[in-house]
């Protein structure tokens, strides 16, 4: 007997259901051929993932395909916060200066919008709702071959590690940059 398995689609309350069938077929022997099982059928091999982004120290340059380019120049941990609010307990304010420079022959919109920090558990912070902490800079659009510098605040925990982030593109999340933020 020779069996074989199909697969099916079926609908039922807005959700397919894959079901599995199986038809069977006698040989003459009486004995059913061996089906290949789970443990039996050969395995893809799982396509290897994406390197994740590329880290960069302080003061090492990061830049885009644009020629956009952000340095962190330096980073400080428990900044004093606000005058008016201070960090939520188990928080602080850390400082991050960076230096741009649009290479690019268009202004480069907004960019400090493009970055943020990472604590380890992968949430990410931006400074401009960090209200415990002091008002960052602010850069509405950089020239070609402009230079700028800024300082943003960031409230974020007390412990872990930290990573300054640049997305320059919400077009292309993949586009990710990466700087370890390690005290002096």
């Amino acid at each position: 007997m020779s069996c074989t398995r199909k697969a099916a689609l079926v609908g039922c309350g807005g959700l397919l259901l894959a079901i599995g069938i199986s038809a069977c077929a006698s040989t003459g022997t009486g004995i059913p051929s061996p089906t290949p099982t789970s443990s039996t059928r050969a395995k893809a091999s799982p396509s290897p993932s994406p390197s994740g982004p590329k880290l960069y120290a302080v003061g090492k340059a990061m830049t885009n395909g644009a020629h956009q380019t952000v340095t962190v120049s330096a980073f400080a941990q428990g900044v004093a916060p606000s005058a008016y609010s201070t960090p939520s307990p188990g928080d602080q304010c850390v400082s991050v200066q960076v230096a741009l420079f649009n290479g690019d022959s268009s202004p480069w919109q907004l960019p400090l919008y493009e970055l943020t920090v990472v604590d380890a558990s992968g949430q990410s912070y931006d400074s401009y709702s960090s209200l415990d902490c002091p008002s960052s800079d602010s850069i509405d659009s950089l020239v070609p071959g402009g230079h700028a510098a800024a300082t943003l605040y960031f409230e974020v925990p007390l412990a872990g590690r930290l990573l300054l982030q640049w997305t320059p593109s919400a077009l292309n999340p993949d586009s990710v940059y990466n700087t370890e933020l390690q005290a002096a």
